[in-house]
């Protein structure tokens, strides 16, 4: 498999990745702008005690938060790798006629392969 198999498919596999990333976030955004903008004063003020509840038992200590921080983060990182493998493969299956031969063409005859 060739080196730039491995990086095109990197690139490719982090642009992706990023892209979804960054839709979730957008749809999410979006979500709590229209529940913002749906909200009203008298309807926060009647749930007060249910939204300071759901904050209230949110609560998580810090090393769980740290624990589980690393294990997500090596969990996205083995994904990602385990993607960026296939597709360097897919890639190099793809293009395995292509990329036989030496780049630059055959060596010049009065090189030191000479027979």
């Amino acid at each position: 498999m060739a080196r730039e198999h491995q990086v095109g498919a990197r690139v490719i596999v982090a642009a992706v990745l990023g892209a979804l990333l960054g839709y979730a976030i957008g749809v999410s955004t979006q979500n709590d702008a229209a529940r913002g903008k749906a909200l009203t004063m008298k309807a926060y003020v009647a749930d007060f005690d249910r939204y300071k509840a759901k904050l209230e038992t949110s609560d998580m200590p810090m090393p769980v938060a740290l624990i589980s921080g690393v294990i997500v983060v090596a969990g996205l990182f083995g994904v990602y790798e385990l993607l960026a493998l296939g597709l360097s493969k897919a890639l190099a299956a793809v293009t395995r006629g292509s990329t036989d031969a030496p780049i630059g063409g055959p060596p010049p005859p009065w090189g030191s392969d000479r027979r």
